[in-house]
């Protein structure tokens, strides 16, 4: 009896040496993802010429989400076919670009992700992201920079969209509402400053 009374409480007090060296609580998870996805490759890379190809495809080191497309996302030239970009919705290691519309040859095409590229997990931006390539020998180098302002307000908004017209025997001052500009882009940041590029 005795034996056994000792052998119960050796049982007891290696249960509760057992249940006391565990720690209560939920695991911190690390530290803060604060950095952005990277881009592993493209295919094909990002400013090729002479593409033909109907699918692009940009791979990240992580899932990576896309949000807000439609008000992110400019095309320049436009296509009368609007591509189907994925994942919409999901996280993937990987965005497709899949092109129906009928490229103009040697003409370069400029696709601004804005900032609607992210982690899955930490929602950190990928901001502005641009993929460019090229139906012909080269990429176009031009560029134009500026600044908005209100002329009335005396400050700049904070969100413009800049276009460009190619100016043709059809040009009048109505174009913007009857047309959509070539080449488009938005103002970066607080000061309004654009940069429209590839041109």
């Amino acid at each position: 009896m005795n034996k056994t009374l000792s052998n119960i409480i050796l049982l007891v007090f290696i249960a509760l040496v057992f249940i006391n060296c565990a720690n209560k609580g939920t695991p911190t998870g690390g530290k803060e993802d604060l950095i952005p996805p990277t881009i592993v490759k493209s295919e094909p890379e990002n400013y090729s010429t002479n593409f033909k190809g109907k699918e692009i495809r940009v791979y990240f080191d992580e899932y990576i989400k896309i949000k807000d497309l439609q008000k992110q996302l400019i095309i320049s030239p436009p296509m009368k076919t609007q591509p189907e970009i994925t994942p919409l919705g999901g996280a993937s290691k990987y965005i497709t670009i899949k092109i129906y519309d009928t490229l103009q040859p040697n003409t370069t095409y400029a696709f601004n992700f804005g900032n609607s590229i992210s982690d899955n997990n930490e929602d950190n931006l990928f901001p502005y992201y641009r993929y460019v390539f090229s139906t012909g020998d080269y990429i176009d180098s031009l560029t134009v920079n500026g600044q908005i302002f209100d002329a009335l307000k005396r400050k700049p908004d904070t969100f413009v969209s800049v276009g460009l017209y190619e100016v043709d025997s059809t040009f009048s001052d109505s174009i913007i509402y009857k047309e959509t500009p070539k080449y488009i882009t938005n103002t970066l940041d607080s000061v309004s400053t654009f940069s429209i590029e590839n041109i």
